[in-house]
């Protein structure tokens, strides 16, 4: 199960960052953080490495939003973020490595790719009143894909929607399931759709190309009980 800290309070008059002082004259405030297991995907992984750039505005995304005379809303999403992308990448590809930073033509990067996933767009909707009761998301994440000098082979938007119906849990709950389903809409349409695309399918036959075969001393290895997989000389052991 999905673990979920949600709650609404009011914000007491003491000095606070903008976010609360916001929060303070808004005079209610609801906090979501949004924690989730995500399925792995079902996938054979793409023969190639890959190194992953995950930033601190996608690992540490906040989402803060003050509706006119109504509620303050801030919404987490860095933690989620990163145990879904971190998973689903690790699926998508024989081998995923955590790097720093973009590389450039004087500073190449070793692996044969690297992806930067970003969280471009947040939109949410709950409502206070009326007939509707149900708590929306809609959320746009951008997959970059570069080659090892820096150059840039795809530049890929991916969507996702959610909706939740409002129950005795209450709307932060409800807000924190529908974004949920937002988010694992978005994981399966990058393991299914990113290596369709055109730019990615060229990148992976130029890629596969150039790796050599076993006998030229190489090969992949894909053994799942090593972590992460990693490029191993053949003839020599793991350990």
């Amino acid at each position: 199960m999905p673990t979920k800290k949600c709650h609404s309070r009011r914000i007491p008059a003491l000095p606070a960052s903008a976010s609360l002082l916001l929060a303070l004259l808004a005079g209610c405030a609801s906090q979501v953080e949004v924690e989730a297991v995500f399925p792995t995907p079902l996938i054979e992984p793409l023969p190639v490495s890959v190194g992953v750039v995950m930033d601190q505005a996608l690992t540490q995304y906040e989402h803060f939003e003050e509706i006119p005379e109504q509620i303050t809303w801030t919404i987490r999403l860095g933690n989620a973020n990163r145990t879904m992308l971190e998973q689903l990448l690790a699926s998508l590809f024989a081998t995923t490595v955590a790097v720093d930073a973009l590389p450039t033509p004087e500073n190449q990067s070793s692996l044969d790719g690297i992806i930067k996933p970003e969280l471009e767009k947040f939109e949410f909707e709950v409502p206070v009143r009326g007939r509707d009761n149900f708590a929306e998301v809609w959320m746009q994440y951008r997959l970059k894909l570069y080659e090892p000098d820096g150059d840039l082979v795809a530049d890929w938007p991916v969507s996702g929607y959610g909706k939740s119906e409002i129950h005795r849990g209450g709307r932060e709950d409800s807000l924190t399931q529908a974004a949920i389903v937002a988010m694992r809409e978005v994981g399966a349409a990058i393991a299914t759709q990113f290596p369709a695309q055109p730019q990615v399918e060229y990148w992976l036959q130029q890629t596969q190309n150039q790796i050599p075969s076993a006998g030229s001393g190489f090969l992949i290895s894909n053994d799942e009980t090593s972590l992460p997989n990693q490029l191993t000389p053949t003839g020599q052991n793991d350990d």
